[in-house]
C-alpha cells in the first residue's frame, strides 16, 4: 500500500518538465573558477589563513567547506586549524575582512563559464524559465562575476547579503519571491556542493547535482 501511495503522490507532482524558476550555483556549477589548478575559494580561503597568522590550509580542509556561506566556512576552518570547537568571533571576522581582499584580487581574472552555461541559460528563458543565480560570495563579487560573464538573468543573489548562508534556503526563497513563483514543485535548484543539494531540498524544490565542481 505504501509503494502504490508513493507512486499516486509521484503522478500527482508536476515534473521538472514544468518548471516555472531553475537557481544555480555559480563557482564550480556555472563558472570555471581555478585558479593555479584550484577553485577560486578555496584559494581565497588558503590565502586569508596564510596572511592572517601563517595558517597553512590543506586542499582538502578548503574544499570540504566551499559550499557554506564564506563567514561559516572561515569559522569552521578556523576551528580546525586551532583544534577548537568554538572559534573567537573577532577573529572570524578579521578572517573575513582579509578573504574579502584575497578574493578581490582573485575575482577579476574570472571570465570563463562552464562550457555552454549561457546557452542553457538563453533557451530556459526562450520557454519562459526565470533563471537566477546565487553565490555564498558577497554581493558585490557576485555582481561583478555576473558583469564578467555577460549573462542576462533574472536574479542575482548573495547568501551573504542575506543573512543566512546555505544550506539554509534563503536564496531559494528569494528568487522564488523575485520572480513571482509560489509554487515550490516547479522550481530547480543545480549546484556542484553537497550544500547546495541541502539548500534545494530544505527549500523544498527539485535538485540537479552537476559533476562540474571538486566535490
Amino acid at each position: 500500500m505504501a509503494s502504490h501511495e508513493s507512486a499516486a503522490a509521484a503522478v500527482e507532482r508536476p515534473l521538472p518538465g514544468n518548471t516555472q524558476l531553475v537557481v544555480f550555483d555559480m563557482a564550480g556549477t556555472t563558472v570555471d573558477d581555478l585558479v593555479d589548478g584550484q577553485p577560486l575559494v578555496v584559494a581565497a580561503f588558503r590565502a586569508a589563513f596564510s596572511a592572517h597568522n601563517g595558517s597553512i590550509i590543506t586542499f582538502d580542509q578548503a574544499n570540504a567547506v566551499r559550499g557554506y556561506e564564506k563567514r561559516e566556512a572561515l569559522r569552521r576552518l578556523l576551528c580546525v586549524s586551532s583544534g577548537v570547537e568554538h572559534a573567537d568571533a573577532a577573529e572570524v571576522d578579521a578572517l573575513f575582512g582579509i578573504f574579502k581582499l584575497e578574493l578581490d584580487k582573485l575575482t577579476g581574472c574570472m571570465k570563463t563559464e562552464i562550457k555552454g552555461t549561457s546557452d542553457v541559460f538563453a533557451e530556459l528563458r526562450k520557454r519562459g524559465v526565470k533563471v537566477c543565480v546565487g553565490s555564498g560570495f558577497p554581493q558585490t563579487v557576485v555582481d561583478g562575476i555576473v558583469a564578467n560573464m555577460g549573462w542576462t538573468v533574472d536574479g542575482v543573489f548573495s547568501s551573504e547579503a542575506l543573512g543566512a548562508g546555505r544550506p539554509d534556503p534563503v536564496m531559494v526563497n528569494k528568487a522564488m519571491e523575485h520572480c513571482g513563483i509560489t509554487d515550490r514543485r516547479r522550481v530547480v535548484k543545480v549546484g556542484d556542493t553537497a550544500v547546495d543539494i541541502e539548500e534545494g531540498r530544505n527549500a523544498g524544490v527539485f535538485t540537479v547535482a552537476v559533476l562540474t565542481g571538486t566535490q
